[in-house]
């Protein structure tokens, strides 16, 4: 998961702020758009997967309380912001005037890997609500790098400041 969520995060970066070509553009927004439907996915089968399990591995004792609440309130962040994301890029794309079949020559649909098409809610598109999600897609990305880079940080600080074994137990998967 922490692979696909820094190649989206970077992919994004890269097709709205710098890539130019057009042809290449709706190419990398299109693998986007599948990258995001599965971390959507793979996030509810992950929750799925934490809430049937009876416990992870408990933190080091070390580790104070208003520690062990921040890592609580990030994992939660975290969950929120793998299932926010992906959700507002879906309600943004869907809501394109691009999506118009009426006003444009073409439709350009939600594929997930050119398999299939996910529902489209607003099939008249509305500036007014893609801005509102594009607004909210933008904000939460962000948001994740953020918490991201904060994650990153904290993991590192335990295994080179604390030298506990919070990355291990991180790298390990039992995070």
């Amino acid at each position: 998961m922490a692979a696909l969520i820094l190649l989206i995060l970077t992919l994004g970066v890269y097709m709205a702020r710098i890539e130019q070509n057009l042809i290449v553009q709706y190419r990398l927004i299109q693998f986007h758009k599948s990258l995001g439907a599965a971390i959507f996915a793979l996030a509810l089968l992950r929750i799925a997967w934490r809430v049937g399990q009876p416990g992870h591995p408990p933190l080091p004792v070390s580790i104070p309380a208003w520690q062990r609440r921040a890592a609580r309130c990030s994992h939660l962040a975290l969950y929120v912001l793998m299932l926010a994301i992906p959700l507002s890029g879906w309600l943004m794309a869907s809501a394109s005037p691009l999506n118009d079949v009426d006003a444009v020559p073409f439709r350009i649909p939600n594929t997930v890997f050119g398999l299939f098409d996910l529902p489209d809610p607003f099939p008249e598109g509305s500036e007014q609500l893609e801005t509102v999600f594009r607004r909210a897609h933008g904000a939460l990305a962000l948001g994740m790098a953020l918490l991201v880079a904060l994650h990153v940080a904290a993991a590192l600080k335990h295994h080179l400041v604390d030298g506990d074994s919070v990355l291990r137990r991180m790298w390990r998967g039992g995070a």
